[in-house]
């Protein structure tokens, strides 16, 4: 759903249409997307039109990269020290 809207608003229904999701299923990993910071929703008349809030997105990434970033620095430091064997 995130690459959906990176460049487009686009509400529910078409999202649900898209990945193949129902309707409430679509709505419900859309709450989620947007309690998680992720996407923020624009009222349009009675259409809610979902996009990527990219600050979210750049928070995910530091957070990813934090959680990640020395696990796999020690992994590809053993790696190297392995080929060199």
């Amino acid at each position: 759903m995130l690459q959906l809207v990176l460049e487009d608003e686009l509400p529910a229904t078409e999202l649900a249409a898209r990945t193949g999701m129902s309707q409430p299923t679509a709505s419900q990993h859309l709450r989620v997307l947007r309690e998680a910071g992720l996407v923020v929703v624009r009222v349009d008349g009675n259409r809610r039109l979902y996009r990527v809030d990219f600050s979210g997105l750049r928070r995910l990434q530091a957070e990813l990269e934090g959680f990640w970033g020395a696990s796999l620095s020690a992994l590809k430091t053993a790696a190297e020290e392995e080929a060199d064997r």
